[in-house]
């Protein structure tokens, strides 16, 4: 059965499948633009925020390092190592210290004589003169290369950030000194730093020897979450995600989790000592810009906006089409169907006629004054 349709059927449903169709590609154009535009800008929150935290990390080992420079540069500081003056050095650093730890979170300031011997600790004044070479592979790294090293180590204190610096007196080396933080105060400034929690995870066979070890809430296997900037790790890391981290031959391994209705990045990073050795994983926590609910509210919106815009679209060409096509043809099929039955006397007059539609409304009222004529 063949389909008869008028006039505007013929074409309203053409240009309206036509206007469909194009505004099915703009949105779906457009929707996966958006999406792996929101991915990109995923990738570069994630590469900036671990680059934050590395450059944070290592700022701080730097400040630790410029301190023990500094103090090991001082003459007197020299001559009272070579010495082994306990009294002079408390004299002349204990107030300082102190108000360093109080304002600024350094947590040690420790002087050391060859080969890796305790001479002074400003945060245990009580404890000296034992030897710390098998805990303190950095002051033992100075001693050996008579030259300043910086970075994390794991000592009888935890993991801590450090600076040491050899101390020469007349030319000859006599001790060392080093300054250094926990890592608590540093992951704090890191959260403001980048908007976004985050926490460390170390082997635990790394830390056997440190008297808080019992004290770690949190054990995932092998690893230990030392500080995390949320009360709870488990709501985001597990064992197997580090261990899939430690498989992992890229610079980073991200993993996708729901926690609560949201979806979160979990970004696990090598955390490295002073020797370039991993001994954990830094992971960052950040809420997803692509969830799946941001996914459907972005989809329903450009559907929405392009389907107002097709209205419209619809809405003016069909005024258009009206006024200067349809509604000019409906009255010349009238004047051309009264000329047919012998109606001669009314003149053709299309007020709306343009171009073809006023050629064809001329060439009509000439046929109308020719069947005139010849009827008269």
């Amino acid at each position: 059965m063949k389909l008869e349709l008028g006039i505007r059927a013929g074409v309203a449903i053409p240009l309206l499948a036509t206007l469909i169709v194009g505004m099915s590609i703009l949105v779906v154009f457009n929707y996966i633009t958006q999406v792996n535009m929101i991915k990109e800008e995923e990738a570069r929150s994630i590469e900036v925020s671990i680059n934050t935290a590395q450059v944070l990390l290592e700022s701080s080992t730097i400040h630790y390092q410029q301190m023990a420079h500094l103090v090991a540069q001082m003459s007197d500081v020299q001559e009272a190592v070579n010495k082994k003056d306990r009294n002079r050095l408390i004299d002349k650093f204990l107030p300082a210290f102190n108000s360093l730890k109080e304002n600024f979170g350094v947590a040690q300031f420790h002087f050391h004589v060859p080969p890796a011997v305790s001479l002074l600790r400003f945060h245990d004044l009580t404890h000296f003169g034992d030897d710390i070479s098998k805990e303190r592979k950095t002051v033992v790294q100075v001693s050996e290369t008579h030259k300043g090293v910086r970075g994390v180590e794991i000592g009888l204190g935890g993991v801590g950030l450090r600076g040491v610096e050899p101390i020469f007196y007349k030319g000859s080396y006599v001790g060392s000194v080093d300054l250094g933080g926990g890592l608590k105060t540093e992951i704090d400034q890191v959260k403001k730093a980048i908007n976004a929690d985050l926490g460390v995870a170390v082997y635990k066979e790394l830390l056997s020897g440190w008297p808080g070890l019992k004290d770690i809430k949190y054990t995932f296997g092998q690893w230990v979450s030392l500080y995390f900037t949320q009360p709870d790790p488990k709501m985001f890391i597990s064992e197997a995600s580090l261990k899939r981290a430690a498989e992992s031959k890229e610079r980073y391994y991200t993993e996708v989790i729901p926690v609560a209705g949201k979806e979160y990045i979990v970004v696990y990073t090598p955390f490295k000592d002073f020797s370039g050795k991993i001994i954990g994983f830094i992971y960052i926590v950040k809420e997803r810009l692509l969830s799946p609910v941001k996914v459907f509210t972005m989809l329903g919106i450009n559907i929405f906006v392009y389907i107002v815009i097709l209205v419209l679209i619809s809405v003016l060409i069909g005024y258009g089409m009206h006024k200067y096509v349809i509604d000019p043809l409906v009255q010349l099929t009238k004047f051309a169907d009264d000329i047919s039955m012998g109606k001669t006397g009314e003149k053709i007059d299309i007020k709306n006629a343009r171009g073809e539609i006023a050629t064809l409304a001329k060439a009509i009222e000439r046929m109308r004054i020719t069947m005139k004529k010849l009827l008269e």
